[in-house]
């Protein structure tokens, strides 16, 4: 008989405790998402971007060492398309040799120079270049469509001395102890995704964004500098630049 009164308590307590985690998480998911909106109504609105069919891109990409000696200097031409279904390509010139990757929107393609690469392996990862690629410059426009674990991290203050405020997001199954991790930084004034970081299987990576092309309606990055950080954030060495130029859309 005094067992039960004692179950009944503990029963009660976790059926409590169960609605707050459950209230909470729903909570930090509104703020997350009321964050995003505002985010992507700042850089141009949802209308302007679902109507946007394709859209092109030069980079120029410069990666460092961490002695800060230059390993690469490389630009290439990014074309994109949204609708009906997603296509991309990237080309470059390396070594007098002509590159270019291409998907179709169901299948990947790869020729270097006149050389046509049928290697299944090689082309399953170079479709991962170009789905990299698209992934940071469609943002903060798909931060709130498919299987996305969104989470309200507070007000941050980068080196620089901005105030952001932050929503941290897990693509994918949150479960998954190799998931990526990426913590997106709006600033609080303008709305605007000026840095994000991320954590990748093997390290930390620290992206600001420093400078924004407008010429297309949308705010696309124009200038961004990559350092690789510590858990923390701390610095550790400035890794990339990016120059974006050239942009069109259709």
């Amino acid at each position: 008989m005094t067992n039960k009164p004692m179950k009944l308590r503990a029963s009660i307590f976790l059926l409590i405790t169960s609605s707050i985690i459950i209230y909470c998480t729903s909570c930090s998911e509104n703020k997350s998402v009321r964050i995003i909106e505002n985010s992507i109504a700042a850089h141009g609105g949802s209308k302007a971007w679902d109507n946007m069919e394709a859209f092109s891109i030069q980079k120029e990409t410069w990666l460092y060492f961490e002695n800060g000696e230059l390993e690469s200097h490389l630009i290439q031409d990014l074309e994109f398309r949204n609708t009906p279904f997603f296509e991309g390509k990237i080309s470059w010139e390396k070594d007098s040799l002509v590159h270019k990757l291409v998907f179709d929107g169901s299948r990947t393609r790869y020729w270097m120079g006149e050389n046509e690469i049928q290697n299944e392996d090689f082309l399953a990862n170079k479709k991962k270049d170009i789905d990299a690629a698209y992934y940071v410059l469609n943002k903060p426009f798909d931060l709130i469509n498919g299987n996305k674990k969104l989470d309200y991290q507070g007000i941050t203050k980068l080196q620089d001395g901005r105030e952001v405020e932050t929503v941290r997001v897990i693509d994918g199954n949150p479960n998954d102890p190799g998931a990526d991790v990426w913590w997106y930084y709006f600033e609080k004034d303008s709305k605007l995704l000026v840095a994000y970081k991320v954590k990748t299987s093997g390290h930390y990576s620290l992206v600001y964004n420093l400078e924004w092309d407008v010429s297309t309606g949308i705010h696309f990055p124009k200038r961004r500098e990559s350092y690789r950080v510590d858990s923390l954030g701390n610095t550790l060495y400035l890794r990339a630049k990016y120059q974006f130029g050239d942009f069109r859309s259709d």
